[in-house]
């Protein structure tokens, strides 16, 4: 049973404790003490209600173990300009504010860039501390493979998708050029693999 369904039960026993109900019932039979009555059950619904608020704190404080493997399920390319990344709050602090966005790029200064969407099986949140995201790219700045490696934050908001931008000199060409290939490979702190995908044309 999970936190959500004892809960539920719990607070169904709670309420059927209640003391104020009994003014509605017959009255108790003979040589039953009813104020002697009403105090013992007063006393059980406070040590239930009780139990109940510890039960419920510790759910709350329970945290979900780890994934030690992660499915991308689909990337997402794109050229994007830097207005597309400006929120309404900027205009009032001067700095960007990435929201419920996880937004990494080869130049943090720069925003106007080619970005990949990542968007994985798992909550970013579920990912283990330490995380990094290895990206290799065939693009028309080299024969060789560009490769770049991003630290994902500790601390994630509630999404599935990661941005991740080729930008500054890492991407001089606007939306004139696209990449002709990549592979991305999410790692966890000891360097293990935690999930990778690639384009098709990576292995040709």
């Amino acid at each position: 049973m999970d936190c959500v369904s004892t809960f539920s039960y719990l607070t169904a026993i709670h309420k059927r404790f209640n003391p104020k109900r009994l003014r509605y019932h017959r009255e108790p039979e003979a040589g039953i003490d009813k104020h002697g009555l009403l105090s013992n059950l007063q006393s059980m619904r406070f040590l239930l209600l009780a139990f109940v608020t510890l039960f419920v704190a510790s759910c709350a404080s329970t945290k979900r173990q780890a994934v030690s493997s992660v499915t991308i399920d689909s990337i997402l390319p794109r050229y994007m300009h830097e207005d597309q990344f400006i929120r309404i709050g900027e205009y009032m602090t001067g700095k960007e504010e990435q929201g419920k966005r996880v937004i990494l790029r080869t130049n943090p200064d720069v925003r106007d860039g080619y970005y990949f969407t990542l968007i994985l099986d798992e909550q970013l949140r579920r990912l283990p501390q330490g995380v990094t995201i290895e990206g290799e790219f065939h693009t028309p700045k080299s024969l060789d493979v560009q490769t770049h490696t991003f630290k994902l934050p500790n601390s994630r908001p509630k999404t599935k998708e990661i941005f991740v931008g080729l930008t500054g000199e890492d991407w001089p060409y606007g939306d004139s050029r696209v990449p002709s290939a990549w592979r991305f490979t999410l790692k966890d702190a000891n360097d293990q693999v935690l999930g990778t995908a690639k384009s098709y044309l990576w292995s040709l």
